[in-house]
């Protein structure tokens, strides 16, 4: 089992499930296959039969009613086939594998911990995924652009790093609107007689990282818009 804050690379194994359950429930939809597929075989069995009889000796009821077996019994062996491919399908993910490269965070499970679905045992934070986040005055919104350099400045460190605008943010909360008015919006009518500006998130891509950089989600940095 992989550590805490440990880097692991794309397909690397992270943990894996008691695949004891998953084993049995494969067995056991292997078993009902090969039921449905034996009663399948009879089924068709009795209709050759039953068609191949006399009509002074079988009603064409009864022939009906053999054909009509036949489909239902080939209907509960595709039923069957499912529940097998189902079956092997949980099986190969008690075998937990990482989608991406990236570090595990925040892992505190133990070898005989309960694993339930859809609970998260940890967080792996993807190395290709950071970005920042500059919240910028509406009224400097003019002077930024998609593709526009940017310069970036982490608190952790006095190193710059370069990087360009890759989005700017289209909606943000106001304040001044009840949030559960309805469909009308209700605005307050107490307002300010100075108003400051609202601030919007602009998001920034790295172009380039150096070797060795630590970057940490969720932490501070600087930036500057529109020239490196």
């Amino acid at each position: 089992m992989v550590k805490d804050n440990q880097f692991v690379k794309q397909g690397e194994v992270l943990f894996r499930i008691d695949e004891t359950p998953f084993h049995i429930a494969v067995l056991n939809a292997q078993a009902q296959l090969a039921k449905a597929q034996s009663d399948l075989a009879k089924a068709n069995n009795e209709a050759n039969r039953r068609r191949h009889l006399s009509q002074n000796y079988i009603s064409a009821e009864d022939l009906d009613t053999a054909n009509l077996n036949v489909k239902a019994m080939q209907a509960s062996v595709e039923v069957a086939q499912a529940t097998l491919k189902q079956a092997q399908w949980q099986l190969t993910q008690t075998v937990v594998k990482a989608p991406v490269d990236g570090w595990i965070t925040n892992l505190s499970t133990r070898v005989g911990d309960y694993a339930t679905t859809g609970q998260p045992v940890f967080a792996l934070v993807d190395s290709h995924s950071f970005y920042v986040v500059g919240y910028f005055e509406e009224t400097k919104l003019r002077h930024i652009q998609n593709g526009a350099p940017a310069t970036i400045t982490l608190y952790s460190g006095s190193q710059t790093l370069q990087g360009h605008v890759s989005s700017i943010g289209r909606a943000i909360y106001d304040q001044s609107v009840e949030a559960d008015s309805g469909l009308v919006p209700d605005i307050k009518p107490n307002v300010p007689w100075v108003r400051l500006a609202q601030r919007v998130p602009v998001r920034v891509e790295f172009d380039t990282l150096p070797q060795g950089i630590t970057l940490v989600s969720g932490t501070t940095c600087t930036v500057s818009i529109g020239s490196h």
